[in-house]
C-alpha cells in the first residue's frame, strides 16, 4: 500500500477540497494517507490521521515553521507528498532533494494575481512581491515532481511542466437530491465576506431590490475578513434598514453547507473584477448548482461561459447595485423561471461539475508519478 503525505500549513485540516474530496478520494483508491495541517480547535472527523502543529500566525512564524514542518513530513516516511500553500514550496523542494520521493504543488490560485489584488498590501510593495513569487515558484517548479492547478487560465502558467487540471468541484454524497423545502425569497451568498468579493455592491443592489420585493432576505455563511469590514458592512446595513432582511452565519462544518444552499432559491456570487477572479473559479458556483439554485453571477467571461453551457441562471455587472438589483427582482418576481433555472443548474452537476469526474483525474496523476 502506497502511503500519500498531505501538507498544508494555512487550511483547515478538515477543508472541502483537501481533506473531504483529496484525502478521501485518495483513501478510497487504497492509499495510507496522513494530513499534516494546523492543529483544530474542535475534532471534526478521524477518517483520516491528522498530525497537527500550531498554526504560524506571521511572516516570520511561517519562514521558522519550514523546517519543523519538512521534520514532519519525513517522519511519515511516505511515498508521495503533496502540498497545498506557496510557502511550502520550499519543503516540498527539501523533500524531493533529500528524500528523492515525488512532491506534487497543489496550486488554488494565481498567486501573482492574488497579490496585485491584496488591498492590505501596500501599492508598493505589490509589484516586488509578485515578481518574487514568480522567481520562486520558477526555481521551486524546476525540482517539483508536478503540479495541479484549476482552470485553463492559471494551467496557462504551468504548461511548460507536468501539471494537471483538477477542478474543485463538490462532492455529489453532499447533494444526493435537490430540495423540495425551498424558500422562493431567500439569495444565499456563500464564502469569505469581504470587500474585493462585492459584498456592499450586493447589499445596496440587494436593499434596492426589497423596495420592490419586501419578502426578500439574503444570508450570508461565511466569516468577515476583519473586524474593521464587518463593522463596515453592518453600518451599511443599518443604513439601509435591512436588518429585517439580512442574516449571517459564520463558519459552518463543511458537511453542514449544504443544508443552508439547498434551502435557498437563489445563489449569488457577486465577485469584483479583482485579477485572480478574473481567471479562478469559486467552488460556490458549483455548490449553487449542486444544490438547484438559480445562480446570479459576475459577467467575467469563464463565469459566464459555465451559466450559459449550463443554462442556470443570469450574470451581471458586479460594480452595478441598480444592475445587481433588477436581476434579483427578475428572479424573485418569477418563481417558475427561477425554479427552472436551478433545475437546469442542477443537471449540469450531475453531469459534468462534480468531484467524481475529477476524482478519477487526481487518481491518474497519483499513479503516473509513482509509476503504478
Amino acid at each position: 500500500m502506497k502511503k500519500v503525505c498531505v501538507i498544508t500549513s494555512i487550511h483547515s485540516p478538515y477543508d472541502g477540497r483537501i481533506y473531504h474530496k483529496q484525502c478521501k478520494s485518495l483513501k478510497r483508491a487504497g492509499y495510507n494517507v496522513v494530513l499534516i495541517a494546523p492543529k483544530p480547535e474542535v475534532a471534526e472527523s478521524e477518517d483520516i490521521p491528522l498530525i497537527p502543529f500550531k498554526r504560524p500566525s506571521g511572516v516570520k512564524e511561517r519562514l521558522r515553521s519550514i523546517l519543523h514542518l519538512y521534520k514532519l513530513a519525513k517522519k511519515t516516511k511516505a511515498d508521495i507528498y503533496h502540498f497545498h500553500d506557496p510557502e511550502l514550496m520550499l519543503v516540498g523542494v527539501m523533500i524531493e532533494f533529500f528524500l528523492k520521493k515525488p512532491v506534487i504543488y497543489d496550486v488554488h490560485e494565481h498567486y501573482p494575481n492574488t497579490i496585485m489584488g491584496r488591498e492590505y498590501i501596500p501599492s508598493l510593495v505589490k509589484v516586488p512581491m509578485k515578481l518574487g513569487y514568480i522567481l520562486i515558484e520558477k526555481l521551486a517548479l524546476m525540482k517539483i515532481s508536478g503540479v495541479i492547478y484549476t482552470t485553463e487560465e492559471i494551467g496557462l502558467r504551468y504548461r511548460h511542466y507536468n501539471g494537471c487540471k483538477i477542478e474543485n468541484y463538490p462532492l455529489k454524497e453532499m447533494f444526493p437530491e435537490p430540495s423540495k423545502e425551498k424558500d422562493e425569497n431567500q439569495i444565499i451568498y456563500l464564502g469569505g465576506i469581504t470587500k474585493i468579493r462585492g459584498v456592499l455592491q450586493l447589499i445596496e443592489g440587494f436593499a434596492k431590490a426589497v423596495e420592490k420585493t419586501p419578502a426578500a432576505k439574503l444570508l450570508f455563511l461565511g466569516s468577515f475578513e476583519s473586524d474593521h469590514f464587518k463593522e463596515e458592512v453592518h453600518q451599511l446595513i443599518d443604513r439601509l434598514e435591512l436588518n429585517q432582511n439580512v442574516t449571517f452565519i459564520s463558519r459552518v462544518p463543511y458537511e453542514q453547507i449544504s443544508a443552508y444552499v439547498n434551502r435557498s432559491a437563489i445563489g449569488i456570487l457577486p465577485y469584483l473584477p479583482y485579477p485572480n477572479h478574473l481567471v479562478a473559479l469559486p467552488n460556490k458556483l458549483f455548490e449553487y448548482m449542486a444544490a438547484s439554485n438559480a445562480i446570479i453571477s459576475s459577467n467575467f467571461p469563464h463565469y459566464a461561459k459555465v451559466i450559459k453551457d449550463s443554462e442556470g441562471g443570469l450574470v451581471v455587472n458586479p460594480e452595478d447595485p441598480e444592475e445587481i438589483s433588477a436581476k434579483i427582482h427578475q428572479l424573485l418576481s418569477h418563481p417558475v423561471q427561477t425554479k427552472e433555472l436551478g433545475q437546469n443548474a442542477r443537471r449540469a452537476f450531475e453531469h459534468k461539475y462534480n468531484w467524481t469526474c475529477e476524482e478519477k483525474k487526481l487518481l491518474k496523476f497519483y499513479r503516473t508519478l509513482l509509476n503504478v
